[in-house]
């Protein structure tokens, strides 16, 4: 019983502080008061700590030995420099997809197109779901390549910037956009033309960085 009362309570905590998080509450670089915050939500160290713990694997949260917990930092040259890393790494494997492999992929992601669509009929629009998905797409394409250490550095790079890309996905209109970048994306794949799906490929990741560096600039350059 005691385990699933921690279990649900340390689930509320992460949920709270991400919102608070994405409503800008808490902002990039505050340092969080640890023993304030257990404090105040009247809950011990344990769920509190295993939820930050959650927010630090996303990306929201960090902590600095000896200096404290602290609500991530993401700034424009950060963006830049990640997001190019990302492309070079999706379009070496959609460039090297053999075509039976590129047709088992673009399987894969034609299912995970069809939940995009699905998500996007719903309203309020649940971006989180959508953005979850968005991942799983981008992650399949790196996974046909079959090189493990590429996918390690992939899912570093991912970690990163999935906190941008939290407040990026809130919009419905870019969401919307991307989905269609996406199956046009699968479309190439699926006739096994790797020039095209790369260009397009390249097109979405460069549209992605661009709306996410607008973002940021209308919040000071970082957030």
């Amino acid at each position: 019983m005691y385990e699933l009362e921690h279990t649900e309570l340390s689930e509320k905590v992460y949920h709270l502080l991400k919102k608070k998080i994405l409503n800008r509450e808490f902002v990039g670089g505050q340092r969080l008061d640890m023993n304030d915050l257990s404090q105040k939500m009247n809950i011990s160290r344990t769920p509190l700590k295993d939820a930050v713990n959650r927010l630090v694997l996303e990306g929201l949260m960090e902590v600095k030995p000896r200096s404290g917990t602290f609500v991530a930092s993401l700034n424009i040259s950060d963006i830049e420099e990640v997001s190019d890393i990302r492309l070079m790494i999706e379009m070496w494997c959609v460039s090297h997809l053999t075509e039976l492999k590129a047709q088992k992929l673009a399987g894969t992601l034609e299912e995970i197109l069809e939940s995009c669509k699905e998500t996007l009929t719903v309203e309020p629009f649940p971006f989180e779901n959508f953005l979850e998905l968005d991942v799983r797409f981008h992650h399949e394409i790196v996974q046909a390549a079959d090189n493990q250490r590429m996918l390690e550095q992939y899912r570093s790079i991912n970690s990163f910037l999935h906190a941008a890309r939290i407040y990026f996905f809130q919009s419905y209109e870019r969401s919307y956009s991307g989905h269609d970048e996406h199956i046009a994306i699968v479309q190439a794949i699926k006739r096994y033309d790797l020039q095209d799906a790369c260009a397009k490929l390249e097109e979405h990741i460069r549209n992605s960085k661009i709306n996410m560096i607008d973002h940021l600039s209308e919040n000071g350059g970082g957030l």
